[in-house]
């Protein structure tokens, strides 16, 4: 059903997180609704509640759109998240014509843009040096060199070492985030079991008194994705994201990847108008739309 989807829509229906869920251990804040028909499924919706907030992904067969299959699906998560939650949010991929009028029709609003950004690395303006821990076959070029602050040094993600300390700067650098600051120990162990994990490509930096922050890489059908990037509150304003940025960049294209997407919040002027200054440009745009549930 998401591959038709797809193929009408031209953008996937769930994000990493609903994926990731179909096949994850059952918990009472979770919970999967599917529409079968005969031995197919023709509509499917994944719901969860955290705290008063209820966070949902739905799709519908293309062939079975516009005859209320949707709506009834979405009654059916109202249903089940009213005794808890006080507001209900759903991803939109692609901010899709089909989307906006079912969120007017049901009574959400647009509540965050999440921007799809990418570029090819064929004349990317890489640094004229690498600071300590740089890879031996990151490029070089004529841009100002990449520096970190005295003590600070970059190198590899190590599996079986570093969780507790990754998940504390993640939990900081994302404090105010809806999705990423959440991050529990089972949820990066997921993400590590993955087929495309590669320790190498999860670049840390550390001094003295422990990660100053991280920049996750990830590469899946040749294509090349800032997956995560983060820094410690304490190196906030020191130019390490800076510095990040460019050694991820660096490690995929010394691993010969040439395209690369990252995300990022239109909210967040800071890093938008960074990435631009990168040579990134938005592909596509994802929605978030919002509800607020009157409780009986």
């Amino acid at each position: 059903m998401a591959g038709r989807c797809e193929a009408v829509d031209g953008i996937a229906p769930f994000n990493e997180q609903t994926t990731l869920a179909m096949s994850a251990h059952p918990v009472k804040h979770r919970r999967h609704f599917v529409v079968p028909l005969n031995d197919s499924v023709i509509a499917y919706a994944g719901a969860e509640v955290i705290g008063d907030v209820a966070e949902a992904e739905l799709a519908v067969d293309p062939g079975h759109r516009n005859r209320g299959v949707g709506t009834r699906l979405l009654g059916n998560v109202l249903d089940w998240i009213a005794p808890d939650a006080a507001e209900l949010r759903m991803w939109s991929h692609g901010d899709l014509p089909v989307s906006q009028r079912f969120a007017a029709k049901h009574g959400f609003a647009r509540a965050r843009v999440l921007f799809q950004f990418s570029r090819d690395l064929d004349g990317f303006p890489w640094p004229a040096s690498w600071p300590e821990g740089a890879g031996k076959n990151w490029p070089r070029g004529d841009a100002p060199a990449a520096v970190l602050a005295d003590g600070v040094r970059l190198r590899p993600f190590r599996s079986g070492q570093d969780e507790s300390e990754w998940l504390r700067v993640n939990a900081a650098a994302f404090a105010s985030h809806p999705e990423q600051g959440r991050w529990t120990a089972a949820d990066l162990r997921a993400r590590m079991e993955e087929s495309w994990f590669d320790p190498d490509g999860l670049l840390v930096a550390e001094d003295a008194d422990g990660m100053l922050g991280f920049h996750w890489t990830k590469v899946e059908g040749g294509v090349g994705e800032v997956y995560v990037l983060g820094v410690d509150p304490r190196a906030q304003g020191t130019g390490l994201g800076r510095t990040l940025t460019l050694a991820g960049l660096a490690h995929l294209a010394a691993h010969g990847i040439r395209q690369v997407d990252l995300y990022a919040d239109e909210s967040n002027t800071k890093a938008v108008g960074l990435y631009r200054k990168q040579g990134f440009e938005v592909v596509r745009t994802d929605v978030q739309w919002a509800k607020r549930i009157t409780r009986a």
